[in-house]
């Protein structure tokens, strides 16, 4: 930084004064930039325009008039997509997808341009337009995480002063329609099961009985699971909630753990392989088995519903399905509640009993009339 000259080979000056200053400070390194500017041959001229842009510099650092530097909406993106705080997010792999769509329609916009209007406009699009190579188009609920990302890289750009102003939050989020309260009984699990390929037969077996959230089973490994005692130790990174818990198998799942610890790799810990690799999705084998079963409208994730519905039939109370499956409620709740390993070993036991009279009341059905009644069989002639 200064006033000087560039030099020849020989190490002679030669050529007009050149003045370096500062221009501004790089919001993501807090480090000074700094920019070099001809002047002419005269020296004192150069000090002139030096002592200018130092004066400056300093009326814009002690008066906060240095000028933002502009960047474009997909800077912002790549930026944040660096961020520990974002790269430690359970669902960052979603974020770097959702953020490719953001990029898409707002990318090259200058991230301070971008209006309120421009979001909403946006917003329709994805509701009305398919998306490409597809027929549908992007769900409510799909939309609004677009949006609360979106909100979340300008809320750490306008920490670190790279933005001013955040054009999210003039911005409503869309109504979500997304609860459903699909369950199946126990004669239509099994014929789902019946019709699904061994691996995946696994996996749905244990949503079934346990309630457990898709992805918590496919990333379940062997150390996670205690077959002594019997259940399966969640802790907190395995979770949504980030909260640990302790879920209690019944001898269904006991059967199913022992058969499958006879095949357990060495390279990993996966419980649930396929052709000796952990298992990722289930989705087109579970659809094609529902269909084939003739059940309409089931996914994979309301298997985690069905279970709470059999837990409440069977007479568990329910804080004690809430502490098994991991739902969040009030904190006074939480609080006052407490849930130990014996009160989930007895729902697990009345969990059992309800099956098995679902399955006896099922055989009842089956039989003649005269069978239920215990009548004798008239003879035929």
């Amino acid at each position: 930084m200064g006033v000087y000259r560039r030099k020849k080979r020989r190490g002679e000056p030669a050529g007009p004064w050149i003045i370096q200053y500062p221009k501004g400070v790089d919001p993501r390194t807090g480090k000074i930039r700094y920019t070099s500017e001809k002047i002419g041959h005269s020296k004192r001229m150069a000090d002139l325009a030096f002592g200018r842009k130092m004066l400056e510099w300093e009326k814009k650092k002690h008066l906060g008039l240095e000028k933002k530097e502009d960047y474009l909406f997909r800077e912002l993106v790549g930026w944040y997509l660096k961020l520990p705080v974002a790269m430690k997010k359970k669902s960052f792999n979603k974020d770097e997808q959702r953020s490719e769509i953001l990029k898409d329609h707002f990318g090259l916009r200058n991230a301070r341009e971008i209006k309120p209007a421009m979001i909403e406009t946006f917003q329709y699009d994805m509701l009305t337009k398919p998306r490409e190579g597809k027929k549908r188009v992007y769900k409510p609920a799909t939309v609004n995480r677009m949006l609360a990302l979106m909100k979340r890289i300008y809320n750490l750009a306008i920490r670190e002063e790279m933005v001013e102003r955040n054009p999210c939050f003039k911005v409503s989020m869309l109504p979500e329609n997304n609860k459903r309260d699909r369950v199946i009984t126990h004669a239509e699990f099994e014929a789902i099961v019946s019709h699904l390929p061994k691996h995946a037969a696994d996996i749905v077996t244990t949503a079934y009985h346990t309630g457990m959230r898709a992805g918590e089973i496919f990333n379940l490994t062997w150390d996670r699971v205690n077959m002594k005692e019997g259940f399966i130790e969640l802790r907190a990174a395995d979770t949504k909630t980030a909260e640990p818990r302790r879920i209690y198998f019944n001898d269904d799942l006991k059967a199913l753990f022992k058969e499958l610890g006879k095949i357990r790799r060495i390279r990993h810990k996966a419980v649930f392989t396929y052709r000796g690799q952990p298992i990722g999705v289930i989705r087109t084998s579970f659809n094609e088995a529902c269909a084939k079963a003739g059940i309409k409208d089931f996914r994979v994730h309301d298997l985690r519903h069905t279970f709470n519905t059999n837990m409440r039939k069977a007479g568990v109370d329910r804080s004690v399905i809430m502490k098994i499956t991991g739902h969040k409620t009030t904190a006074m709740f939480d609080r006052y509640n407490t849930v130990d390993s014996e009160d989930a070993r007895s729902a697990m036991a009345r969990y059992e009993g309800f099956l098995r009279s679902q399955i006896t009341s099922g055989l009842l059905h089956a039989l003649p009339e005269d069978k239920k009644e215990g009548r004798p069989e008239r003879a035929t002639h």
